[in-house]
């Protein structure tokens, strides 16, 4: 009985000495470890291309509204794909020739809202009403926004300058269990865009230069007259 005893140790360890040495099953076991770590950054990476798919194409549609709206916001004639018009600002039924004043909420920022109010925002595609401004900001039309992506414009004049800001929301497009493992629903892209008027800034330039020139002229009778009330 010792002798088989033995014999049947002796070939038990031989077979576990022959099965560590052996290199057979090794690509099992690796694949099934590695391949589903692989499997799962390859799907967060299509994943993460696809948020910055969208996020780019949101960013990219508030800057076309931006800009368009920045284009033709010296007349509201101006058609905002092209900016073709045919009709003047001073013409009849026209934005009148002091708009940048009395509607251009110029005056609403020294504290004075007698024409227009302080804030100019409307939601893109709602065709509001109220002033100037913002009729100029309902122009914004929803169909050139992402499906599903809604948002504001919002106008600010400033001393330095006046600016289209558009802000634009848009849910993911992604299965709900990829949303909860980004932690995020939805996408938001922000915009500025300064409205330029090469015109009305050549316009106003010409009249700083007159008044500077203007008082120099008249400086020494000014000069004069002080040093008589002396």
């Amino acid at each position: 009985m010792s002798f088989e005893r033995t014999c049947i140790m002796k070939f038990v360890e031989d077979c576990f000495q022959k099965l560590r040495k052996s290199e057979r099953g090794n690509f099992t076991i690796e694949a099934s470890l590695i391949f589903p770590i692989l499997l799962m950054l390859t799907l967060c990476l299509v994943f993460l291309s696809l948020v910055i798919y969208q996020k780019s194409a949101l960013h990219y549609s508030a800057n076309s509204v931006a800009e368009r709206l920045a284009f033709i916001w010296d007349n509201s004639y101006k058609d905002i794909s092209d900016g073709s018009f045919d009709k003047y600002t001073t013409f009849d039924g026209g934005d009148g020739l002091y708009w940048r004043v009395t509607d251009n909420q110029f005056l609403s920022q020294f504290g004075i809202s007698i024409f227009s109010g302080s804030s100019a925002s409307v939601p893109i595609g709602s065709g509001g009403g109220g002033g100037l401004p913002q009729k100029k900001l309902s122009r914004a039309s929803s169909g050139v926004l992402p499906a599903g992506a809604t948002g504001t414009v919002e106008y600010e004049n400033g001393l330095a300058g006046s600016n289209i800001k558009v802000t634009l929301t848009s849910p993911l497009n992604l299965p709900s269990s990829v949303l909860n493992l980004f932690g995020i629903s939805e996408i938001k892209a922000e915009v500025s865009h300064a409205v330029v008027e090469p015109t009305e800034f050549i316009r106003t330039t010409d009249l700083v230069i007159y008044a500077i020139e203007s008082i120099k002229d008249y400086s020494q009778y000014i000069t004069q007259f002080m040093n008589r009330r002396r």
